[in-house]
């Protein structure tokens, strides 16, 4: 991808994706267009349903939520909050609710919702025990919660070529700012810890083609990152590469697994 001012991220203590990057809303576009597919199908198992009470936690770009209101309203509630929710504005147009809100130090509603969603949300944020925590509380008896993480669990170090390369330096810098790339292999665990029951848990490793949606998210997180990576040692010359192997439809790639862990409030 051309054109794109090299950037590097924000420092932020909760986050470390922020979005108030100039190219942010397209990034989170894109991720929305590779991810929600598999979201929505999950949560249409789960039952969500028109008249629910659903929260989204880190709404981002904001596409599940928007999906939220248009299956669960009129007669439910979407309340979809992010630290920075630029992003998000249309959804009252649609009926749903915007908060800005720190999920680390805010608190959130408890008793409240029959649905909690996060999607690659926790595992960017240090504090994700105390975030988990919250979610929990803000379900209502007999809600689910579902968390949807990525986890290199092997992957990582068998990533091919110059993608590969700027992916595990991308990954070095996200740890040392305060994610963990190893914590959703865990999830079922966790949830079990805090209370939860009938804990289920999938993971999938993506397949992707270049110059797909999930192919260009990855070009623009690139971009997002270019400085930390030139921090990382990783030279302009191997991100460039990487780059253009993710716009080469020719190539195919696979991206470290989205681990789905899901449980129901007693």
């Amino acid at each position: 991808m051309t054109g794109l001012p090299p950037t590097s991220s924000p420092r932020n203590p909760h986050y470390t994706l922020p979005n108030k990057w100039g190219f942010a809303n397209e990034r989170l576009t894109l991720l929305g267009a590779a991810y929600d597919p598999e979201s929505i199908a999950l949560a249409q198992r789960l039952g969500v349903e028109a008249g629910w009470r659903c929260l989204e936690a880190g709404a981002g770009g904001g596409s599940f939520a928007r999906w939220l209101c248009s299956v669960t309203l009129p007669g439910g509630r979407v309340l979809a909050v992010d630290a920075d929710p630029r992003h998000l504005t249309d959804l009252p147009h649609r009926g749903g609710e915007v908060a800005r809100m720190d999920l680390v130090t805010d608190e959130l509603p408890e008793g409240a919702f029959d649905f909690v969603h996060t999607r690659f949300v926790l595992l960017h944020i240090a504090q994700r025990d105390i975030v988990l925590q919250r979610l929990v509380r803000a379900l209502a008896p007999g809600g689910v919660i579902l968390l949807e993480e990525g986890d290199g669990l092997g992957v990582l170090d068998e990533l091919p070529g110059a993608f590969g390369e700027v992916w595990r330096a991308f990954a070095r810098s996200t740890e040392t700012a305060g994610a963990n790339q190893a914590w959703a292999r865990d999830l079922p665990a966790y949830l079990g810890a805090v209370g939860l029951v009938d804990v289920q848990v999938e993971a999938e490793i993506p397949m992707f083609r270049g110059g797909s949606p999930m192919a260009r998210m990855w070009n623009l997180t690139w971009a997002q990152v270019h400085e930390t990576l030139i921090a990382l040692d990783v030279s302009p010359k191997v991100i460039a590469a990487a780059q253009a192997e993710l716009a080469d439809e020719q190539r195919w790639f696979y991206a470290p697994p989205t681990v789905r862990a899901w449980g129901r409030a007693r």
